[in-house]
């Protein structure tokens, strides 16, 4: 049996389902008692106001939570693969070790919002606001993350490999050891960011603005850097090999 649908399209807030509301406010037991007993239905949660909530474990997954308010709540291992956050409020919220498989979190505020060792693999977060979150050691493989702003996120260790961050903003964002083989950088805005021992293996940073931004003992091996503005990049001891520091802008004998 198909699962029920909402009657509105995937990314559109709608009010909340009242009822769904009031089981949810029982706890993670009657909660998981309900999902199991009406297994085609598909959480309305659209808009609802869910601030400081105790929702640690919960199982959100496909749940519809477009345009609402978690500030502050507790989603640790929360299960909310494939659920629409599509323009939530996430600020300060703690989902440390959740699972957000191919969750929306289109123009999501996720301002502080503490990701550690959750999973965001193949996720859309396009035109979110992560400023300042924490997402290290996050699983962000091939998570859509165009024009997403990422300043002064913490990135160490996370991996990104294959993941789209076209034109996202990375100002002085913490890539430490982080892992983004194959991602499409073009466009981005990586000043000062610190990029010290990551895999940028076959990465497009064409248009790219590194300006100071910190690659020592990174593998940039067979990058494109075409029109990239590297003024001030600090590439000691980074490996080059396969890459054309010609075609970027700024580069002096390193």
């Amino acid at each position: 049996m198909a699962k029920q649908q909402p009657d509105h399209p995937r990314g559109n807030a709608a009010k909340a389902n009242q009822e769904h509301i009031a089981v949810l406010e029982l706890g993670n037991s009657a909660w998981h008692k309900w999902r199991k007993d009406n297994p085609d239905v598909i959480p309305q949660l659209g808009g609802a106001e869910l601030d400081k909530m105790g929702l640690s474990g919960v199982d959100l997954h496909d749940a519809d939570l477009c345009g609402a308010s978690l500030k502050l709540s507790d989603l640790r291992k929360a299960n909310l693969r494939n659920a629409d956050l599509t323009g939530a409020d996430l600020r300060d919220a703690d989902v440390r070790g959740a699972d957000l498989t191919d969750a929306v979190l289109l123009k999501a505020d996720l301002r502080s919002t503490d990701f550690r060792k959750s999973v965001l693999e193949t996720a859309k977060l396009a035109e979110a606001d992560l400023g300042g979150a924490y997402l290290d050691q996050v699983d962000l493989s091939d998570a859509d993350l165009t024009r997403t702003r990422l300043v002064e996120a913490g990135l160490k260790g996370a991996d990104l490999c294959g993941a789209h961050l076209v034109k996202a903003n990375l100002h002085k964002a913490d890539l430490r050891n982080a892992t983004l083989r194959k991602a499409n950088l073009a466009g981005s805005d990586l000043r000062k960011a610190n990029l010290q021992g990551a895999d940028l293996r076959k990465v497009n940073l064409s248009g790219a603005n590194l300006s100071g931004a910190d690659l020592r003992k990174s593998r940039l091996t067979k990058a494109k850097l075409t029109k990239a503005d590297m003024h001030g990049t600090d590439l000691r001891k980074a490996n080059v090999s396969g890459t054309d520091l010609k075609a970027a802008k700024g580069i002096k004998n390193q």
